[in-house]
């Protein structure tokens, strides 16, 4: 997942603040930063109802999948066409640019998709689906 260093501050700070520390030694929650059983301070994070694993990539992916709306990929790049450039006239017809691009050369214009989606200013891949960072920013503001 490919953030600006920002953005992926913001949600490292979303994803400490949704879950709690754990001992996965004492096998349990732990208030402090350290375990009042053990004295270790070297702690997963425990999501109710998710789950427990070290590190938050995980709870980010979950908050993310959670709390936003993947984008369609087509759709959004046969709009990004249509509101850039005219209707097309092909023999007297009229059609959106979009959509004869990827009639007319679904090739390009899956690549085109691509190029899109590589804009990690307004885009961000999570569980191989993208997301809006708009909507992320909206998350992270909601959960806060």
């Amino acid at each position: 997942m490919e953030l600006s260093d920002d953005l992926r501050e913001k949600l490292e700070e979303a994803a400490l603040k949704a879950t709690d520390n754990f001992c996965y030694g004492c096998y349990q929650v732990v208030e402090d930063d350290v375990c009042p059983k053990c004295g270790s301070d070297d702690f997963m994070r425990h999501l109710d109802g998710v789950g427990v694993e070290y590190g938050t990539e995980w709870v980010i992916e979950h908050l993310i999948q959670e709390h936003c709306e993947p984008i369609d990929e087509e759709e959004a790049y046969e709009d990004l066409l249509n509101e850039c450039y005219e209707q097309i006239d092909i023999c007297g017809m009229k059609y959106d640019p979009g959509y004869a691009l990827k009639t007319i050369d679904p090739v390009a214009f899956r690549c085109g998709v691509s190029d899109m989606l590589a804009d990690s200013d307004t885009y961000v891949e999570a569980d191989g689906r993208y997301y809006l960072v708009s909507d992320i920013e909206a998350m992270i503001e909601e959960l806060n």
